[in-house]
């Protein structure tokens, strides 16, 4: 199974690097994550095209957070993911969005723009950083997620 996870697109408007990165990465996907901070429903609307579960960001826009719940759990290949965008300072966020998914295998978050693939205590903490916003020394990137019997996770650069 792959997953393509994506957060932090801080767009305004649908643009074709978007668009043609979707297609490149996304086309055959068998799932399609995003885990906030999109800023405005177009890029929503969007990505509906494709298998997607998604949650809102701190920086979205009302018409996104109506449509989304700030976290979900999600199954994919028997294993429990949590998804959540984050917020607050960077220090300190694990334990924040911890506390808001419990018992699961993998926890899913952005909101810091900064890439992260960490096993801790049998659970796998996943940040794929910022599609268009890298911070600090980070680059632009975006996460895919491998599935079989275990979950594998890596970054990509953009």
């Amino acid at each position: 199974m792959k997953i393509v996870v994506m957060s932090d697109t801080h767009l305004t408007r649908l643009t074709g690097e978007f668009m043609q990165l979707c297609s490149g990465l996304c086309d055959g996907a068998d799932m399609v994550i995003h885990l906030g901070d999109w800023e405005r429903a177009e890029i929503l609307n969007f990505l509906e095209q494709y298998p997607l579960e998604a949650v809102s960001g701190n920086m979205d826009d009302y018409l996104i957070r109506d449509r989304l719940p700030a976290k979900k759990i999600v199954r994919a290949g028997g294993f429990r993911l949590g998804l959540i965008h984050g917020w607050g300072p960077p220090g300190g966020i694990r334990d924040r969005v911890a506390r808001e998914l419990p018992g699961v295998d993998a926890v899913l978050f952005g909101h810091t723009h900064q890439p992260l693939v960490l096993r801790e205590d049998g659970v796998l903490w996943f940040n794929p950083g910022s599609v268009f916003r890298g911070r600090g020394p980070s680059q632009k990137t975006i996460g895919i997620i491998r599935i079989e019997d275990r979950i594998d996770a890596e970054i990509v650069k953009i």
